[in-house]
């Protein structure tokens, strides 16, 4: 019997399987780095207990979650991205500064949980908060490197860890952006910001829009691949674990769909897909050397795959208000009685501000 990490129901059913060898060929090209493919696809078997990791959904909250439910490890991540990269703008931090711009910030802390390298924070500080009440926390040592000297106190390690527990009620406003998909654990992760928000808090959450997952792999893109993703959330599911942690799920949106932003993401991703494919044209050219021949060659291939993918493009244009963008976005409010909850509820529809959108 499995059960549901989010809302702990035992109503589950398995959608599909990958196998070692096949998220290891996600992560990596075994042409191109043999020795760390092999090094990923043992380490996999070894984390999952099997060569085998499932994909099953909640039939009651809608939550996608690998099974096991395990997170990948810092070893995960250095070997299957030795230079990690970040987008200098997401839709999440312009939908989190607006929200931001509403409430009072004056004198108030914020805290980024894996803050990268610190793109949103250089949004919001001078803005809404003075540098010295900036906290940001990320594993990675160039990371921490960078937010150090931008003037951000910054921590390392994960905030359910020992070196967080000194902070009860510390911070006003904890954002996780792209970040609890990749979580374990996921009571743990809700006790830990409870602990930390003080009183009337709020938690800025971004997580992949799991409609536009589910596009993907339906469609012949690529697959939202453990354990680097092992959570697909939805708002039923958001709200759940809300609930059972006295939390409020003030609002929760989806980023819009935008059609330009969508092509070139599933072109690319499309030939991502096709070069996971062992013995793949796709698969041989990204194989090849890093270089700008190679880019023209990786570009020309993605090209000549597009026109297959035109029914897929249809499906998703005449889908659009419920595909959506890349994001689904939530606040979370710390209330401190039942009272509260309800009066921050009412105010929020008075102001037409609550968005619940349902899943498709």
């Amino acid at each position: 019997m499995t059960i549901c990490p989010a809302c702990r129901s035992v109503s589950t059913a398995k959608l599909f399987e990958v196998t070692a060898d096949e998220a290891s060929r996600h992560f990596l090209n075994p042409r191109q780095e043999p020795v760390r493919f092999r090094k990923l696809t043992s380490y996999l078997s070894d984390l999952w207990g099997s060569n085998m990791c499932d994909i099953r959904r909640c039939t009651d909250c809608g939550f996608g979650f690998a099974d096991p439910f395990v997170a990948g490890g810092i070893e995960f991540y250095n070997l299957a991205w030795a230079h990690p990269s970040y987008p200098a703008m997401r839709w999440e931090y312009a939908r989190t500064i607006e929200e931001l711009a509403d409430l009072r910030t004056d004198g108030k802390t914020v805290m980024d949980v894996g803050a990268g390298f610190g793109f949103f924070l250089d949004r919001v500080k001078n803005k809404f908060f003075k540098p010295s009440d900036i906290f940001a926390v990320d594993y990675n040592e160039t990371s921490q490197s960078v937010l150090s000297s931008k003037g951000f106190t910054t921590f390392s390690g994960d905030v359910r860890g020992d070196s967080f527990d000194r902070l009860e009620e510390s911070f006003d406003f904890i954002c996780l952006f792209q970040v609890f998909e990749h979580m374990d654990n996921v009571d743990d992760v809700f006790t830990r910001l409870k602990f930390l928000l003080k009183p009337h808090g709020s938690v800025f959450i971004a997580v992949p829009n799991e409609n536009r997952t589910y596009y993907m792999e339906s469609h012949g893109s690529l697959i939202d691949m453990p354990p680097n993703h092992i959570g697909r959330w939805t708002k039923q599911a958001f709200d759940a674990i809300c609930r059972r942690h006295g939390l409020q799920l003030t609002k929760c949106e989806r980023e819009p769909f935008n059609l330009l932003g969508f092509l070139k993401q599933d072109i690319v991703n499309s030939y991502l897909r096709k070069g996971e494919e062992p013995g793949s044209l796709s698969e041989f050219v990204r194989a090849l050397p890093r270089s700008k021949a190679q880019r023209i060659a990786q570009a020309l291939t993605a090209l000549a795959i597009s026109p297959s993918r035109l029914p897929a493009w249809a499906y998703a244009v005449s889908n659009a208000s419920t595909l959506g963008g890349n994001a689904l976005w939530a606040r979370i409010d710390k209330v401190s009685s039942p009272t509260d909850a309800t009066e921050t509820s009412s105010q929020a529809a008075i102001n037409g501000q609550e968005q619940f959108q349902e899943s498709a």
